[in-house]
């Protein structure tokens, strides 16, 4: 799991039969400073993050190959969580992540 802004989406009318119905969106991995970490990963979201927003990512493709019920589904990364906050223990007032 990891910490990711959502930088964009993706249009694609002919995809994977698993996908149709679902947003594709360009994440970037981030840091606990809140630097760009690596490239940038195509996510699945049904939660509904936007462009901006700093969202939890997991890696495990088994979680959707059950969501998407579709065992042969190419997706990997998915979003599970838009965050609020996050605060880093032994700050002052916790730190944001940018």
């Amino acid at each position: 799991m990891f910490i990711a802004r959502i930088d964009g989406c993706i249009t694609s009318t002919v995809k994977h039969k698993s996908l149709v119905g679902y947003r594709l969106l360009v994440a970037q991995r981030l840091e606990t400073d809140g630097k760009p970490s690596g490239e940038p990963q195509v996510v699945l979201d049904i939660l509904g993050a936007g462009r901006g927003s700093q969202v939890m990512i997991t890696s495990d493709g088994d979680l959707a190959r059950q969501t998407l019920n579709d065992n042969t589904t190419p997706s990997r990364f998915f979003v599970i969580g838009i965050i609020d906050t996050v605060t880093i223990e032994g700050t002052e007032n916790g730190a944001k992540i940018a």
